[in-house]
């Protein structure tokens, strides 16, 4: 059944960031990113409420709460998942290891797509 859910709930999520950050983008008509800015916030804002409201209030049974989370808001926006791990280290007081997290996850992602693209070009 989890398995299930996180295939249709993913790719619900993927048609959803399709749709909205082509329409932002063709709305905006810029070169600026923003139909990515938009899903990737929107993503962490219903990701934060989702898990939120649904761990505080609402009996969501785990196969639901991860093809909801998992499933559609991590095809939606990784960068949610990514901001909402974050928030929880801060949460618990690991500050030293949230930000570790975030410089690592920041400075290694740049670092691995300049990486990508040398290696791309060398080939």
């Amino acid at each position: 059944m989890r398995i299930s859910l996180l295939i249709v709930f993913g790719a619900l999520g993927t048609l959803a960031r399709y749709g909205l950050q082509g329409l932002v983008q063709e709305r905006t008509g810029s070169s600026f990113p923003a139909g990515t800015l938009v899903v990737n916030i929107l993503g962490c804002f219903l990701l934060g409420g989702v898990a939120e409201y649904a761990l505080t209030h609402l009996s969501i049974p785990p196969e639901w709460r991860i093809g909801i989370t998992v499933g559609f808001l991590g095809a939606f926006t990784t960068f949610s998942t990514f901001t909402f791990e974050a928030v929880r280290l801060i949460q618990d007081g690991e500050w030293a290891r949230a930000g570790t997290y975030l410089m690592a996850s920041v400075v290694g992602g740049i670092l691995a797509i300049l990486a990508g693209m040398r290696l791309a070009d060398r080939i």
